[in-house]
C-alpha cells in the first residue's frame, strides 16, 4: 500500500494500527522489502537529526531498544508512534514527519490526541477497534479525529 501511495503521491501517510506491536510489524514488514521514500540528501539529514537526538544514549541501551533497525526504518522513510516508544524515539519520529523526511507512519491511536503531524493521506487498519472489554466499530467521533489530519 505504501509503495502505491508513494507511486500516486499521496505521501505523507498515516496508518492507524490499534496496537503497538502491529505498529512495529508493520514497519518491520516494510524493512523487509526494498521500499525506500527518501533520497540520498534526506537520509544525510535524518542521520543527522537521529544522531543528534540519541547522542546521550549508550551503546548497550540502543542495542535494547533496537535501534538499529529503528533507525534504518527512519533512514527509509518509515516509522512506528505509539505510547510504548521511548519519548527520545517518538519526538524524532515527529520532527522527521514535520520536516518531510520520514514519509509514512504507522500509528496507534495515541498520536491524533493533540500532535500537529498533518498528513497527505490518512489509512485505517480497520474500522473496529478493541476498547478494553470488547471489539467495537469506530464511532463516527473517534474516525473524524482519526481522518481529520489528512489534506
Amino acid at each position: 500500500m505504501i509503495s502505491t501511495l508513494d507511486r500516486e503521491g499521496l505521501l505523507p501517510a498515516i496508518t492507524f494500527v490499534f496496537s503497538r506491536a502491529g505498529c512495529d510489524a508493520a514497519v518491520k514488514q516494510c524493512l523487509r522489502s526494498s521500499l525506500r521514500l527518501t533520497s540520498d540528501e534526506e537520509r544525510a539529514r535524518i542521520a543527522e537529526i537521529v544522531d543528534r537526538r540519541t547522542a546521550d544514549l549508550d551503546e548497550a541501551d540502543l542495542v535494547v531498544l533496537d535501534y538499529h533497525e529503528w533507525r534504518e526504518g527512519l533512514l527509509r522513510g518509515l516509522a512506528a508512534h505509539h505510547a510504548g516508544m521511548l519519548p527520545t524515539f517518538r519526538h524524532t519520529v515527529e520532527e522527521l514527519f514535520t520536516a518531510g523526511l520520514v514519509k509514512a507512519v504507522f500509528a496507534t491511536e495515541t498520536l491524533a490526541l493533540g500532535i500537529n503531524m498533518p498528513a497527505r493521506t490518512v489509512l485505517l487498519e480497520k474500522l473496529v477497534k478493541y476498547n478494553g472489554e470488547q471489539h467495537m466499530p469506530l464511532t463516527p467521533g473517534e474516525y473524524t479525529q482519526l481522518t481529520g489530519r489528512a489534506g
